[in-house]
């Protein structure tokens, strides 16, 4: 899946001459925490709801609340707006625009096509994604298998033991453990009897180390 599934198209903009009381009252408006910074057709910046409400005139401690005020109506969002943000194309893989804002702590992404603004992604968006794309809103069984190689055999039969028992794959995770040489497999299974699957991966030889099926309306486990 690529960044131009999960964003919101033509995002809601504003110019960097708007005011700040008007941006904040556009967001809430509109739902949003993030105004991409267009002018003219360019992107200049983005600003967050974040900053709106750390937005401050001036540190000065002379100026009266009343003072304050009325500085704070007169700024506008070129004062506080993070210029030059980082932009993802359409056709950035969702996992690679998730590891950049780890990186580089951000949490939302102008999406940008051969230099026009078509979009917005934030880490939320990626994260709603995630939990479908893992089966997370799904009843099912967790199985937790360790100690494997990196043989494309093993995963060949794990899916077929898993169709054997008629199942469906709701996601399937393999990870790396430098530390002990080997990988970690993490299944997830539509089904509420993980008990004839956890035998026949036994039996094949895999070291279960985990089984439990998941009720997604409470969370809990049984």
């Amino acid at each position: 899946m690529r960044i131009k599934d999960v964003m919101t198209k033509n995002p809601v903009t504003v110019d960097s001459e708007t005011l700040i009381v008007d941006a904040q009252k556009i967001m809430k408006e509109n739902n949003i925490r993030r105004l991409p910074v267009v002018d003219k057709g360019k992107l200049v910046g983005i600003v967050t709801l974040h900053d709106l409400l750390e937005a401050s005139p001036s540190p000065a401690t002379s100026l009266s609340v009343y003072e304050l005020n009325y500085l704070l109506s007169k700024m506008k969002v070129k004062e506080i707006m993070k210029k030059n943000p980082v932009t993802l194309s359409p056709d950035t893989p969702f996992e690679e625009a998730l590891r950049v804002g780890q990186e580089k702590k951000i949490g939302s992404f102008p999406v940008m096509d051969k230099g026009k603004l078509v979009g917005i992604a934030t880490e939320s968006d990626i994260v709603r994604f995630l939990t479908r794309a893992l089966g997370l809103r799904e009843e099912g069984t967790r199985i937790t298998i360790e100690g494997l190689g990196s043989s494309l055999s093993e995963l060949e039969k794990m899916i077929q033991i898993v169709n054997q028992h008629e199942t469906i794959i709701l996601s399937m995770i393999s990870m790396p453990r430098p530390e002990k040489k080997d990988w970690i497999v993490v299944l997830r299974l539509k089904t509420n009897d993980p008990d004839p699957i956890v035998k026949a991966f036994k039996k094949a030889g895999f070291n279960v180390t985990y089984a439990a099926w998941f009720k997604c309306e409470s969370g809990e486990t049984s």
